[in-house]
């Protein structure tokens, strides 16, 4: 199992809400970055996407997945000034239009949802890369969901439009962490951090696993999850640590031993560190 295939077997989305943008002309907006993952499908048209250096054409059949709290901007005209989405979106109350506009005309229908995680899970999306285009010209299980969107727009449910994008969403992560361009020597070193949290890791030994050089491994490691080793198995564990203290009755003293940590003390200050909480003021919160 590699990276992305590990945070999406503990990702949890809620939908924020999936609304269509009517464009036309020479237009272009910016998003702020204020939902922890974000889809869009261009139904009709195409539109020029970046975020942070990062630019494509987007294309009618494609999607693309924003992950993390990320500002981007979307355009007809790449050198077009762009403005707030904010407004686009939503009235003056802050209520969800039915429809976005922008624009002169209607040449360019893209039809967007937002989503936001469970805290601790949403700590882990620095797995995932900032952007992940999906060309409507591939293969892949998204495919079918992507023209299923398309052929719902005009008079479709919104509660369909909605599941459909939260299906899409998962899609379009699971296929990209099944991409072979994803280092494969990476894959006994995460398999080896999952199966056994407690052990004391260092990276000289997971290097080892992975049958790689330490220097080699640290920086491919980086590459493809966007984090050190062993910044990522602090994550894992206090990710873990916290799915434990929600869903089961184990003591905080066998949650920490189990996520490699000696005493309680430390744990408990680590725990602290990553989610703003003790372990028992957490558990208290959400159970």
């Amino acid at each position: 199992m590699n990276p992305l295939e590990h945070v999406l077997s503990a990702l949890s989305v809620n939908w924020a809400v999936t609304t269509p943008l009517h464009a036309g002309g020479r237009w272009a907006m910016h998003f702020a970055g204020r939902l922890d993952l974000r889809v869009e499908v261009v139904v009709q048209g195409r539109a020029h996407v970046v975020v942070g250096e990062e630019g494509f054409w987007a294309e009618h059949g494609d999607c693309y997945v924003i992950a993390g709290r990320r500002p981007y901007r979307i355009a007809g005209d790449p050198d077009t000034p762009s403005v707030p989405a904010g407004p686009i979106y939503e009235d003056e109350n802050g209520t969800p239009r039915d429809t976005g506009t922008i624009g002169e005309g209607h040449d360019t229908t893209l039809i967007g949802a937002g989503f936001t995680c469970d805290p601790e899970a949403a700590r882990l999306l620095g797995v995932l890369p900032p952007v992940v285009h999906v060309r409507g010209t591939g293969s892949g299980t998204a495919q079918t969901t992507i023209e299923l969107i398309s052929s719902e727009i005009d008079g479709g449910s919104r509660m369909i439009l909605d599941r459909l994008s939260q299906v899409l969403l998962l899609q379009v992560l699971r296929d990209h962490a099944l991409s072979p361009s994803l280092h494969p020597q990476l894959g006994p070193a995460l398999k080896a951090l999952h199966d056994n949290l407690k052990h004391p890791w260092t990276v000289s030994e997971l290097a080892g696993v992975a049958a790689m050089s330490r220097s080699t491994f640290f920086l491919r490691f980086k590459e493809t999850v966007g984090m050190t080793p062993l910044d990522y198995l602090l994550r894992l564990r206090m990710q873990t640590a916290a799915r434990r203290l929600r869903d089961t009755t184990d003591t905080v003293a066998t949650i920490a031993s189990n996520a490699g940590y000696s005493t309680e003390s430390a744990f408990s200050a680590a725990f602290k560190r990553f989610s703003g909480q003790a372990p028992g003021e957490y558990r208290r919160q959400v159970t």
